[in-house]
């Protein structure tokens, strides 16, 4: 009698459990690490195809993932409930480091599933001390980009620093993510109010925007626009949707924090910013790096590629606008962007996303889209159509960008990724004890 089939293997004429367990597995942390749709879905083809996976079909949207191989008679689907997060460029680059290992043969899948584990049970951890001095840089860092001026500065680090403040509490809250995004929004609207009333002469709605400057859904607009030009429909109206949620957070939050103000203190005074070009630009895209390499949780050594990459998004924006105006000027920037993030990624076999990522955030309240979203948050209405048609215009011109440097610009994984490996299978027998993978 033939003795039943163990659960630790797939059968005979199938792939193997590890293998299976590999792609799954990476399909999940990798869509918790922040890949977008395309990337995500071209590393798990690059690895089904190199596990020797025939008929592989990937779907990734921000709530949920389909993995599909085999011939339909015998397809296999496997579907993955999940959630979507933020950016954790260090994720992402162990991830990157883990797919290249299999590839070039130098990790197997038993091993490779063991990785991922830790991968996505040892996220990169840092003291609450390093968040605390990120958000206050942060927020200092970027009031010269939307025309502020030293006192802006120093205000944009006090909130800044009392944003994060609320945002590493929360964060040992489970479920406290949807409530985050409002919470420091009243909070960074009130306390700079308060800050103009003690005699700061500052622009409060400057100080605002830059201490929320790191809640600001960017990058999540972008690639749903991004995603949606490229028929990813389901991922980029989901993607476009979160952002536009957790935006009108931001707006509501802050018009909760100016009606409690203005209440209690008064309308505050509206010095109007300096909008000029000087080298404290390229001071504050420094600083910002340093912090965006904290916020986004990349790795120390990437704080250099990082700050390259705030510097390049304030120098080209700024040339892109003096010679093709505003919003083809942000267009330029995105394209030079996404050139040498690409070039970079391939030169270092990393994701390119550690370069793309942080220059993107700078030209998100550099440029005219963004920056009319001040007009959103102090409550504008007659401009606010305007404003919203430039936040689009300029995630568009990021995304297509972006896009166009992919285009240039190939970033494949290698170019075994797209050569099938013959994988040798077991031949079917009336037995199975179980033991290894073969």
């Amino acid at each position: 009698m033939a003795e039943p089939r163990t659960l630790d293997r797939a059968p005979p004429d199938g792939p193997p459990a590890a293998d299976i367990e590999l792609l799954v597995t990476f399909a999940r942390v990798g869509h918790r690490a922040g890949y977008p749709t395309a990337d995500l879905e071209e590393r798990l083809l690059a690895l089904a195809h190199h596990l020797g996976f025939k008929g592989v079909q990937v779907s990734s949207t921000p709530t949920l993932l389909d993995v599909s191989f085999g011939t339909i008679p015998n397809q296999r689907t496997f579907t993955l409930r999940v959630r979507p997060g933020s950016v954790d460029l260090d994720a992402i680059a162990r991830l990157d480091d883990l797919a290249h290992e299999v590839l070039g043969h130098d990790l197997d899948a038993r091993t490779a599933v063991s990785k991922l584990a830790e991968i996505k049970s040892r996220p990169l951890q840092r003291p609450w001390f390093v968040w605390l001095a990120a958000y206050a840089t942060a927020g200092g860092a970027i009031t010269p980009v939307l025309g502020g001026g030293w006192r802006e500065l120093a205000g944009g680090a006090v909130v800044g620093l009392l944003v994060g403040v609320i945002a590493v509490l929360t964060r040992r809250w489970s479920g406290a993510d949807p409530i985050v995004a409002p919470l420091v929004a009243v909070a960074a609207s009130f306390s700079a109010t308060v800050l103009v009333k003690l005699g700061l002469d500052a622009s409060p709605d400057v100080v605002t925007l830059a201490a929320l400057v790191t809640f600001l859904p960017g990058m999540t607009l972008t690639i749903g626009m991004r995603e949606l030009a490229t028929q990813h429909l389901q991922s980029g109206v989901a993607n476009t949707a979160n952002a536009l949620v957790q935006l009108l957070g931001l707006v509501f939050g802050v018009g909760v924090g100016r009606s409690i103000s203005t209440k209690w203190f008064g309308i505050p005074h509206q010095p109007v910013p300096h909008t000029g070009f000087g080298g404290l630009y390229l001071a504050a895209a420094v600083a910002a790096g340093l912090a965006f390499t904290v916020t986004l949780r990349a790795q120390t050594r990437a704080a250099i590629v990082m700050c390259s990459a705030t510097m390049l998004a304030i120098l080209a924006n700024a040339g892109g606008k003096a010679l093709f105006g505003t919003v083809a000027g942000v267009f330029v920037s995105a394209l030079a962007i996404g050139l040498v993030g690409g070039a970079l990624g391939n030169r270092f076999h990393r994701s390119p996303l550690v370069f793309i990522v942080p220059g993107v955030l700078m030209l998100v309240p550099g440029s005219a889209g963004f920056r009319s979203v001040l007009q959103l948050l102090t409550g504008q209405t007659v401009s606010g159509i305007d404003a919203g048609f430039d936040t689009f215009v300029t995630a568009m011109s990021i995304a297509y960008g972006l896009m166009i440097s992919t285009l240039v610009v190939s970033t494949r994984l290698t170019a075994a990724d797209q050569q099938p490996v013959e994988v040798s299978r077991p031949e079917p027998s009336s037995t199975n004890s179980g033991g290894s993978e073969p």
